[in-house]
């Protein structure tokens, strides 16, 4: 069994500690140097540019977040340096810049996205790459059945986790078999991250009764905060902070 106790210690800062009323963007880098000031895990989205390069970022466009309407899957590492995040000054940044701000410091959750239909294995190859050798906690999650089965496989030492809920966004024919996740009993996820409107869900007990960790996601007001703790074992934030995390900087 793979080392997962630290995955459930903390509330986990969803796309860094963002604030947009001070100016931090999410998934930027000055989000992750304030989670990583007040010891606050992280969690953050990457998707494979044209070059390769690991880009720090969820939608599949950078338009709602720099303006620009160019697919991620289009863009380049020098792309990510010249553009700006609203109107902070902070670029895009890559995992690379990312993981250089943690530096171990806090532990980091890496949600592997895949907007495209391509089915080369060079995302997960790239993720595998991109953490070897790095000093720190790391976890890998996925919408992606697929990707979880891969880096199952690419990564010996850090857990690798399901992601799934309503997936309104999704094709009807994958969200019937993404929402139960029946393809856990192939693909073997450590943990599975689920989002909180869902929970408690007849699958979702299924796993955690066999001893599988649930995060869930995303808690953003003292109210869902509590429901949280009733149905999962840690949590995923965004735009407040949890209570534990309010204790510790007081």
């Amino acid at each position: 069994m793979r080392d997962f106790d630290w995955l459930v210690s903390k509330p986990i800062a969803h796309r860094g500690l963002f604030d947009p009323a001070l100016g931090v963007p999410e998934n930027s880098l000055a989000a992750f140097r304030r989670a990583v000031e007040r010891d606050i895990p992280i969690e953050l989205d990457v998707q494979l540019t044209h070059d390769n390069t690991l880009a720090v970022v969820h939608d599949a466009t950078l338009e709602r977040t720099t303006g620009i309407a160019l697919h991620v899957h289009q863009a380049c590492r020098t792309d990510l340096g010249r553009l700006r995040l609203g109107d902070s000054g902070e670029p895009v940044p890559t995992l690379e810049q990312a993981l250089e701000v943690t530096d171990g410091h806090v532990p980091v959750v890496i949600d592997v996205r895949r907007w495209s239909s391509e089915s080369s294995p060079r995302l997960e190859r790239a993720v595998a790459a991109g953490i070897r050798g790095y000093r720190g906690h790391v976890a890998l999650q996925s919408f992606d059945p697929v990707a979880v089965y891969r880096l199952r496989r690419l990564i010996g030492d850090s857990p690798v986790g399901q992601i799934s809920g309503a997936l309104r966004s999704a094709g009807r024919a994958a969200a019937l078999i993404g929402r139960p996740m029946v393809t856990n009993f192939l693909t073997s996820p450590d943990f599975v991250s689920y989002e909180l409107e869902m929970l408690p869900s007849r699958c979702t007990t299924f796993w955690r009764r066999r001893g599988m960790p649930i995060l869930a996601w995303t808690v953003t007001s003292a109210k869902t905060e509590a429901r949280a703790a009733r149905v999962a074992d840690n949590f995923f934030f965004d735009e407040y902070l949890p209570t534990v995390h309010q204790m510790r900087t007081q």
